[in-house]
């Protein structure tokens, strides 16, 4: 005969077997480890209402580049007295801190604003290339230059002054159906290192383009931080330039109404006095400085003069009597 006590011993319906059976299969310490926060996952905030926009997919700056393609070969072919060409390539999303290191050395580098853009753009030239347009420039035929290091020399550095400053009008044109943009020479620099085009990580809008005289080309590109371009932005990335105007408020005939109300103070000058500076000094209490009485008087807002009267009294109370409009 069974033992009762060992039945119990042995039974399924004793929640205490249970209980010990879980603690059997995850220890304390895993419990612990499962109960604890994780300090490491910080939550990082999205603005749902951003609009982001892909730095290459910037249809109105394509259009600009190529518009200012087709006018800088013009102007180039000018400057030259023969025929040159400028081609726009492609737009690329660089880094400030990539883009300096490829530089090379020397460089010829161009540090440019484009009012009222915020910042500073960046124009550079292959140094090959812009050996090769001085030659040209000076009658040669544009051969290749065999030491690249002559982009330093004040000759070239000249050129590349008056190749900028002729390049600026078709910048201004290129960008005109998108912002007003006056382009001015901050500075020049041939050494790689003083360059100044951001933080290493901050991004860039490399926009390049190919410059061909004869049978020999070269690379120009445009060095365009996304900070300058931030305001223009959305224009940028729309497929029609300028974005759609929102709808004008009838605020006109509310602001001509409130102008009406608006308060002016309104002066007039009765008479003046001419006298030198040492009868000016010379002046104590009591001394008297003969004025003529005035024919007319100008009623003046601020230094606007707005009417010319005759002063009299009226009522008791001084007063000035309209007699035309405007200064005498």
């Amino acid at each position: 005969m069974a033992d009762p006590n060992e039945d119990a011993s042995v039974g399924g319906d004793d929640p205490g077997a249970d209980a010990g059976s879980g603690a059997a299969a995850i220890s304390e310490e895993e419990v612990s480890a499962l109960l604890e926060k994780n300090t490491t996952d910080t939550a990082v905030p999205f603005d749902l209402s951003a609009r982001r926009i892909s730095r290459t997919r910037l249809p109105m700056l394509e259009f600009i580049c190529r518009s200012f393609a087709g006018r800088a070969s013009t102007s180039l072919s000018a400057l030259l007295t023969r025929e040159a060409g400028l081609q726009f390539e492609d737009l690329q999303s660089v880094t400030a801190g990539e883009r300096q290191a490829a530089l090379p050395e020397p460089a010829a580098v161009a540090v440019v604003s484009l009012r009222p853009l915020p910042g500073t753009a960046v124009l550079t030239i292959e140094p090959g290339l812009l050996l090769m347009l001085l030659d040209a420039f000076f009658g040669g035929s544009g051969r290749e230059a065999s030491d690249a290091a002559a982009v330093v020399a004040p000759a070239a550095q000249r050129f590349f002054t008056l190749l900028v400053k002729t390049l600026a009008s078709d910048v201004t044109a290129a960008w005109a159906p998108i912002a007003q943009i006056e382009m001015d020479l901050v500075k020049q620099e041939s050494n790689a290192r003083f360059v100044q085009m951001g933080e290493p990580a901050d991004r860039l809008i490399a926009a390049r383009f190919t410059v061909t005289l004869g049978a020999s080309q070269g690379r120009l590109e445009w060095m365009l931080p996304e900070q300058l371009l931030q305001p223009v932005i959305e224009a940028l990335a729309s497929e029609g330039g300028k974005p759609a105007e929102r709808p004008k408020l009838a605020w006109a005939p509310v602001l001509a109404a409130g102008l009406q109300l608006a308060e002016v103070e309104a002066r007039a000058i009765l008479a003046e006095a001419q006298i030198s500076l040492g009868e000016l000094v010379r002046l104590t209490p009591g001394d008297i400085i003969p004025i003529s009485p005035p024919q007319q008087v100008t009623l003046l807002a601020g230094n606007v003069p707005l009417y010319r009267g005759k002063f009299g009294i009226s009522q008791g109370r001084n007063a000035l009597k309209i007699i035309s409009r405007g200064a005498p």
